[in-house]
């Protein structure tokens, strides 16, 4: 009896641990239902295919400017296909209004899962509408890059709408750039992770400037990850999706690590990527660890730097040394520093690989 008991026990400690699924998060950036501009009359319709062999379940929340309507479950059998027609209206209540959908539906099961959006206007001639990609939140634009919208290359009874889903908290430079590239206005923006924001007829509403043609938005990300989308309406209220396009305007900076802080450069970026060319050793502890970043503009210029990630606890003190306190947890483990520099303006990223000792 004791044997047995023995063996029960055994059999039950080799039985696999089933730990929670993680969650992945999908985002249609722009959706709504209610009366618009010129007597249009907007409403978005969300199509769901599952190909997988089994049922799954879908969450689904709609962030309407810092609010969250939601959540509602969605379960589709296997290879089933699910339209919802009005979703903000059907689905959340809002008798008008515009937000973003937000889906989350376990990691596992992202592989089986297709998400289709169309938001369309319906006029006596018929409806004019158009689709709205679904985008993975771990594919956001991030601190560092750009969001380029493209405005109307006519602006002449064209409106131009654009906004975003802010993943994380973000803060950003909106920027009007006109056709031969000259920054007609800026606006400093930020947002709550989770928030959406849309600026309807935005070159005047944001920036309070006349549109003029081939106009391009920018919005360039200085810290967190959002998801960027435009949208241009003719007319006869028949509208045509911009997505928020991921560029770069990096300038070159010459960089290094002094490592022990003699005055001298111990390690650099000598391809100009970037990224140094050489891990930076930290040690564990309840004693701070430094180094000074050296950097200067591809001419000299002074740089400006701010810390954007660090695995460890970490600020920048006098000089461009940065001061990092590392927990013992991060023993044996690597990771990056990420700190973005700015010179005249214009921002680009330096990365240092770090190893914990």
């Amino acid at each position: 009896m004791k044997f047995r008991n023995i063996l029960t026990a055994a059999a039950i400690a080799l039985l696999p641990v089933v730990a929670s699924a993680a969650t992945a998060t999908i985002v249609v950036p722009a959706a709504g239902t209610g009366p618009g501009a010129n007597n249009s009359h907007w409403q978005s319709e969300l199509t769901l295919h599952s190909a997988a062999p089994r049922p799954i379940t879908v969450t689904i929340e709609f962030h309407q400017g810092a609010f969250r309507l939601g959540p509602v479950d969605v379960e589709l059998a296997a290879r089933e296909t699910v339209s919802i027609q009005d979703i903000a209206k059907t689905k959340f209540g809002l008798e008008a209004g515009t937000g973003a959908i937000v889906i989350n539906v376990d990691e596992r099961n992202l592989r089986h899962l297709a998400v289709t959006s169309r938001t369309f206007n319906t006029a006596p001639e018929g409806e004019f509408g158009q689709d709205i990609a679904a985008v993975n939140a771990n594919d956001a634009i991030i601190a560092g890059q750009i969001a380029a919208l493209t405005a109307p290359s006519s602006v002449n009874g064209t409106r131009f709408n654009f906004g975003l889903y802010s993943v994380t908290p973000a803060t950003l430079k909106w920027q009007l750039v006109r056709a031969n590239g000259t920054i007609a206005a800026s606006v400093d923006k930020s947002y709550g992770a989770g928030e959406h924001a849309q600026y309807n007829s935005g070159i005047e509403a944001l920036f309070g400037a006349t549109p003029e043609n081939n106009d391009t938005v920018y919005a360039r990300m200085e810290t967190g990850s959002a998801i960027f989308y435009g949208s241009m309406i003719n007319a006869t209220g028949d509208p045509t999706f911009v997505p928020g396009v991921a560029t770069r305007d990096d300038i070159l900076i010459n960089f290094g690590v002094d490592d022990d802080e003699n005055g001298s450069v111990d390690f650099k970026d000598d391809n100009g990527d970037g990224v140094l060319d050489h891990t930076v050793e930290l040690f564990t502890g309840a004693f701070p660890n430094f180094f000074r970043i050296v950097a200067s503009g591809e001419f000299g210029e002074t740089v400006q730097l701010q810390i954007v990630s660090s695995p460890s606890d970490a600020i920048l003190v006098a000089n461009g040394t940065l001061q990092t306190v590392a927990t013992d947890e991060l023993k044996g483990k690597t990771g990056e520093i990420v700190v973005r520099a700015t010179v005249g303006g214009t921002t680009s990223l330096l990365t240092i690989p770090v190893r914990y000792r």
